[in-house]
C-alpha cells in the first residue's frame, strides 16, 4: 500500500489532481478529469510486468482504435495509417494489432508519470481522427447535395456559393443563394451542425425583423439526428423549409427546389 500511495501522489502531481487510482489484479486502474468529445473521461491501466519486477506498462482498454473504426474512422488507408504510426511514435506508444491495445514499452516506477501524461495526450489527440471522419462525410453530403441542386434547376435559376444573399444581410452568409426570375431570392444552408441552422435561423429574422426583405431561408438537414428536438421546433417555425437528406435525397431536393422555381409563395415581411 506504501508503493500504491507513492505512486498515487506522483501522478497526481502530474495531473494536478482530480485523479482515482484504483488497485486492480493485473496493477493500476487510472480515471484522470480529461474527457474525450463523447463526454467520457479519459483513463487507462498501469499493468505489472509478469516476467521483470519493477517494471510497468501503461495500456488502454483495447476498445479505443476498435470504436474509431466502428465509427467510420479506416486506419488502413495511407494517409491514414502514416498519421497513426506518427502520432504513436511522438506519444513513445505501440499497438499491438492482436489484442487491439494501445501500450508503452515497459517503464520504471519513477517513469510513470510523465508517460502517462504522454499517454492521456495520445488518447486525447486520437479523437482528431474521428473529428476528420465526419469533416469528410459532411464534406461529402455537401457535394451530393450541391450537385443535385444545380442538375435540378439547371439554367432556370442563378446559384452563387460563400456569398451574402443582399447588401444589407451581411453578417452571415449561406451555403448557396440560388435566384430565378421573378421569385425571392433562396439562402440554402447545409445542415451538418446545430450552429449552422441557428445561423439560418439567424438570418431569417434578420431578413423579417431587421433589413425586411423577401427572401426564403432553407435549412437541408444532413440527417434527423443533427438537431435536437427543441431546435427542430424552432428551425421548422422560423424557416421556409427543413427537408432531411438522407434516406430521401430526392424529395429533400424537391424541396428545396420547390422554394426556388414553383409552388406557393409565402411572403415573410409584413
Amino acid at each position: 500500500m506504501q508503493r500504491f500511495a507513492g505512486l498515487k501522489e506522483a501522478l497526481c502531481n502530474a495531473f494536478c489532481g482530480g485523479l482515482t487510482l484504483t488497485d486492480v489484479p493485473v496493477g493500476y486502474a487510472v480515471n484522470t478529469t480529461f474527457r474525450r468529445d463523447d463526454g467520457d473521461s479519459v483513463g487507462f491501466y498501469i499493468v505489472r510486468d509478469e516476467k521483470r519486477a519493477g517494471l510497468f506498462r501503461i495500456e488502454d482498454d483495447g476498445t479505443t482504435v476498435p470504436s474509431l473504426e466502428a465509427a467510420g474512422v479506416e486506419f488502413s488507408t495511407e494517409a491514414r495509417s502514416e498519421a497513426f504510426v506518427t502520432l504513436l511514435e511522438s506519444h513513445q506508444v505501440e499497438f499491438d494489432e492482436d489484442e487491439m491495445l494501445l501500450h508503452t514499452m515497459p517503464l520504471r516506477e519513477e517513469d510513470l508519470p510523465a508517460a502517462a501524461m504522454r499517454f492521456v495526450s495520445l488518447m486525447l489527440r486520437m479523437s482528431d481522427f474521428l473529428l476528420l471522419t465526419r469533416d469528410k462525410v459532411a464534406s461529402t453530403f455537401k457535394e451530393d447535395a450541391a450537385h443535385l441542386i444545380r442538375e435540378r434547376i439547371g439554367d432556370r435559376a442563378v446559384i452563387a456559393e460563400g456569398e451574402a444573399i443582399s447588401p444589407s444581410l451581411q453578417d452571415t452568409i449561406p451555403d448557396m443563394v440560388l435566384r430565378a426570375p421573378e421569385r425571392r431570392p433562396v439562402a440554402l444552408f447545409f445542415g451538418t451542425s446545430e450552429k449552422r441552422v441557428y445561423e439560418a435561423i439567424l438570418l431569417q429574422m434578420q431578413a423579417l425583423y431587421e433589413a425586411n426583405e423577401d427572401i426564403a431561408v432553407v435549412a437541408l438537414l444532413e440527417s434527423d439526428a443533427i438537431l435536437n428536438r427543441d431546435l427542430r421546433r424552432r428551425a421548422s417555425n422560423r424557416l421556409e423549409a427543413l427537408p432531411t437528406f438522407r434516406g430521401d435525397e430526392v424529395e429533400a431536393i424537391h424541396r428545396v427546389t420547390r422554394e426556388v422555381l414553383g409552388g406557393e409563395l409565402k411572403s415573410t415581411v409584413h
